[in-house]
């Protein structure tokens, strides 16, 4: 009797780890795990966590200030980071996340830092879609604000 109410025990216990460790994986896999860990590889100078990120043919665009479209290659990017030896950090903030099944568009306006000075602002608009249960970025289009950063900032955080 006493090894069948530890075998229960031990197998009610499993199960209730189980599920609370699927919990938490569902939790952190979300639409902004790979933007949050894009961000924390920047930090790091990690271009392969930062690759890591993408999906294999994923586009990163900038829209320019001109209306031009500036495409960047992925890989020279991750490498700039890696090589980087500044402190480098993007904040985001009134985050907008629209998902529909294995689909999800993610809009963060953004302040980019460097040494901890504001370097520049804009939009980050991202295309995400969900493969083997993970969240990639397929297409990451950005512009730079072309007015006062400090006062852009305020006004999209006050959104909120």
């Amino acid at each position: 009797m006493k090894t069948f109410s530890i075998f229960t025990l031990m197998t009610i216990l499993s199960l209730l780890l189980l599920a609370i460790s699927n919990k938490a994986f569902a939790f952190k896999n979300t639409p902004l795990t790979p933007i949050n860990n894009l961000f924390d590889a920047m930090r790091m100078h990690d271009g392969d966590k930062l690759l890591a990120q993408f999906t294999k043919r994923a586009t990163l665009t900038r829209a320019t200030k001109k209306n031009a479209v500036k495409i960047s290659d992925i890989n020279k990017f991750a490498n700039s980071i890696t090589k980087s030896t500044k402190h480098l950090d993007e904040k985001l903030f009134n985050i907008t996340i629209k998902q529909s099944g294995n689909l999800a568009s993610v809009w963060a306006p953004f302040a980019f830092y460097v040494e901890g000075k504001l370097s520049h602002c804009g939009v980050n608009s991202f295309q995400l879609i969900q493969q083997n249960g993970y969240w990639k970025i397929h297409s990451l289009i950005d512009n730079v604000y072309q007015g006062d950063c400090k006062s852009y900032i305020k006004q999209e955080q006050g959104k909120l």
